[in-house]
């Protein structure tokens, strides 16, 4: 652990409170979006962009670039927050969130600046990060391909088709990110269709596994620094989150996976988040 490490972690959290303020601007500029799974994933995005994916927003298409998918596309709006604080897109596009001809939409668009894929049909983003992952084995290139699912998406089966492949193809360059909010849009997760015992499925599926909180900067930089977790295997982080996490009234409650805000919500919302240095 370097001497600086402490001023990293503090840097990472000031990232993700703006993250989580801009989630709440763009979904302002646009009347309503998903405003749970963007906050619940601000953490991770600001570990991935601001630490560990080796990237260059002046030149979004270098080719040696690590790559990453947000499969759980509806929280776009935390994704957009990402990319204009890194730099590859202008901060004044997050006002433009959901507008018409906009390239910052409710899911990600590949028109825009580091986006690499076009998601939020749920269920498609692991194996398209495997082909990715495939692609950097097949011409010897180092990029590492990681894919943030959410858990309310592990309903769908393609998921499970991806993960038992990227096993049997031993691809240690390839991490998947769960933003496990336990929450879906019409209840909890446990009510709707059970996944548990999450880490125990994926184990047998042959990926090495590591749960963390999700919202302990520290916690998820050692995870994402530990990478790849076992050699000729996928690996899983599972990072335990709160839906709508960092506002009270839109905390583990599907009510606010996807909701309208108005000028007071907004207010209140950037109130309970406090100020960004």
């Amino acid at each position: 652990m370097t001497s600086n490490f402490p001023a990293k972690i503090e840097a990472l959290q000031r990232d993700a409170l703006h993250i989580r303020r801009n989630v709440w601007r763009a979904l302002h500029a646009a009347g309503s979006g998903h405003m749970g799974g963007s906050s619940s994933a601000a953490d991770l995005l600001a570990a991935l962009y601001f630490h560990y994916l080796r990237q260059r927003p002046d030149e979004p298409e270098w080719p040696g670039r690590d790559r990453f998918v947000l499969s759980k596309g509806h929280a776009n709006a935390a994704l957009g927050a990402a990319l204009a604080r890194a730099g590859f897109i202008d901060d004044s596009v997050l006002d433009q969130f959901y507008a018409y001809q906009s390239s910052f939409g409710m899911h990600p668009d590949i028109k825009m600046p580091g986006v690499e894929m076009s998601t939020g049909g749920l269920g498609h983003g692991l194996s398209v990060g495997l082909g990715m992952a495939l692609g950097a084995r097949m011409q010897n290139m180092d990029f590492r391909t990681c894919v943030m699912l959410g858990d309310g998406e592990l309903q769908e089966g393609s998921n499970w088709e991806g993960a038992m492949a990227a096993a049997h193809l031993g691809v240690s360059n390839l991490t998947a990110i769960l933003d496990y909010n336990k929450v879906q849009q019409s209840g909890h997760v446990g009510e709707m269709l059970d996944l548990e015992p999450m880490a125990d499925k994926w184990t047998a599926f042959g990926w090495a596994v590591r749960e963390i909180d999700g919202h302990d900067m520290e916690a998820i930089v050692e995870a994402l620094d530990a990478l790849p977790l076992a050699p000729d295997k996928p690996s899983l982080i599972i990072a335990h989150t709160v839906k709508g996490k960092g506002v009270s009234f839109a905390e583990d409650t599907y009510l606010w996976h996807n909701n309208l805000v108005t000028d007071e919500v907004y207010g209140r919302a950037l109130e309970e988040l406090g100020e960004a240095e």
